[in-house]
């Protein structure tokens, strides 16, 4: 209060600091552990059964199989030339030799066919990976600010976080609000159904 034999000038200046104190009021800000909250999210789970059976299905391939095969075939070759125990005539040593340098090849031409491919679908899985994780990000984020602006908060703050030097993004906070048990109850709300996994679409076909 403001009285009457108070210096007017001192009473301006007063009634100026109060309006300035009020505008520049400390702003109200709030944590999340954005980490803890993809990491439980039932479509990370779902994403990372995804990548892991179509990283499974690729060394299930025919050409894998079939790699596979000729390289057992072509260590059964290698023991019979080198086993110095049962002695083998030159005819069926030069046979043999023949048929190691054949199967060496197919393999050689069949690992470079697979490799491709393997390459191939492994871009196609990093591609598949970052967008589910863009997704599931994004509903975070989404998320965070309807919460925040819903409950007065000017900041969010990701005290999961890390800067580009390694530095954790929230160094102190006191007592500051933690939101990440009201986004995870959001997001399990409006989580979307887990559809059913499907094979990865594959850009190098098997011949």
């Amino acid at each position: 209060m403001f009285t009457a034999s108070m210096n007017p000038i001192h009473a301006i200046s007063m009634t100026l600091l109060a309006t300035v104190l009020t505008a520049t009021a400390a702003p109200k800000f709030a944590l999340i552990r954005v980490k803890d909250i993809y990491t439980e999210l039932p479509s990370t789970a779902a994403l990372q059964q995804e990548i892991k059976k179509a990283h499974d299905d690729i060394m299930k391939d025919e050409r894998a199989e079939q790699l596979r095969k000729i390289i057992g075939e072509l260590q059964t070759l290698q023991a019979q030339l080198s086993d110095k125990n049962t002695p083998l005539d030159e005819a069926t040593s030069r046979k043999l030799a023949r048929t190691y340098e054949i199967k060496r090849q197919e393999a050689q031409t069949l690992q470079q066919d697979f490799e491709s491919f393997k390459a191939e679908q492994e871009k196609a899985i990093n591609r598949k990976m970052v967008a589910g994780m863009r997704a599931s990000l994004n509903r975070i984020v989404k998320t965070s600010n309807q919460i925040a602006k819903a409950r007065g908060f000017d900041s969010v703050f990701d005290s999961s976080g890390n800067t580009n030097t390694g530095v954790p993004f929230v160094l102190f906070s006191k007592a500051a609000p933690d939101l990440t048990a009201d986004i995870q109850s959001a997001l399990k709300a409006s989580e979307p159904a887990t559809p059913a996994l499907k094979p990865m679409d594959a850009t190098v076909k098997p011949n």
